[in-house]
Formats: C-alpha cells, structure tokens, sequence
C-alpha cells in the first residue's frame, strides 16, 4: 500500500496561549491564516486523485489541514486517535515545563532518556501508527494519512518535516 504521509499546516498557539491552556489541551489549536493558504495550496497536488481513504489524527491542526484539502478532494476520511504527536508524558497528567519537554524530546530524537519524564519512544510511536495503517491495508492501495512531524521522522528519518509536507512511503 502507498502512503502519504502529510503533516499539518502551520498552528497558530496564541488563542490556547492566551487561554492559559497547558499540557494536551494546546492541541485544541488552530491553523494561522498562513497556515489555511499552505494547506490550500496542498490540496492541488495531484496525489488526491490516487489516494482512496484520508486518515486524520484528531488534533485540531490536523483535522483543520484535512478540511482545507477536503475543499477540493472528494475522499472518504476517518478520524484516526492513534495518530496523534508524540507524547512527552505517556500518563497524559503531568505538567510539563518547556524545559523538560525540550529535553525529552531530545532523547527521544537520540534514541537516549535522560529525561525525569516517561516519554513515548520511537519504537512505541511507530508501533501505535503501524496498528493503525495494518487496519487499512488489504483495503486500499494508497491512503494518505495528516498527522504530525514527530511521527513522520519515525517513518522518513526526516527531523525537519515542513508544514503540509507530504512522503510517500511502501507499507
């Protein structure tokens, strides 16, 4: 089955800043009006006329990426949990400080935990998404799934995944 693997437009964190949101509540953010446009102009690309079913994860940047790519692709879609972001807290209670957050996510990308945090490895996120792509594919032959960078670098080895960035990989 092909892949494409999209990661959602540009976020605009000042509404769940100035909410005062922390933690998983701050992925209740929005696309900036820049981040629409990107998302629009990524909906042009001619790989939507191939892909079957689109998979979203269920945060807000990613399933407002789908909408905008949606506006001009008839796809069936499914909102799909077990794509969301890496998570620096795997018991989701914490409160994590930039800090520790900067910090886990760099043992993470090193494969090495010296964080206090018990963050989700990169064994674990790969696992948590292939669960989800082996639901789909004896169904479809190509399927593009708006996720996140962080779960894409597990898949392409790319840390620097620009917003609406799209790769296709053989699953």
């Amino acid at each position: 089955m092909k892949v494409y693997l999209i990661r959602h437009s540009e976020p605009d964190f000042s509404q769940v800043d100035q909410a005062g949101y922390t933690g998983l509540a701050r992925d209740l953010t929005r696309l900036t009006p820049y981040g629409i446009k990107l998302a629009d102009k990524t909906a042009q690309n001619p790989i939507f006329n191939d892909v079957q079913m689109m998979l979203i994860s269920p945060y807000t940047r990613t399933m407002q990426t789908a909408q905008e790519i949606l506006k001009y692709n008839k796809i069936p879609t499914q909102v799909e949990l077990l794509l969301h972001e890496w998570r620096p807290d795997k018991s989701g209670k914490q409160d994590v400080s930039k800090e520790q957050l900067a910090l886990a996510y760099n043992d993470y990308l090193d494969g090495t935990h010296k964080s206090d945090l018990d963050f989700e490895t990169k064994d674990e996120v790969v696992n948590r998404v292939k669960s989800v792509l082996d639901r789909y594919k004896d169904k479809y032959s190509c399927i593009a799934c708006v996720t996140h960078g962080g779960v894409m670098t597990q898949f392409t080895g790319d840390r620097q995944t620009p917003f609406c960035g799209i790769y296709s990989i053989d699953y």
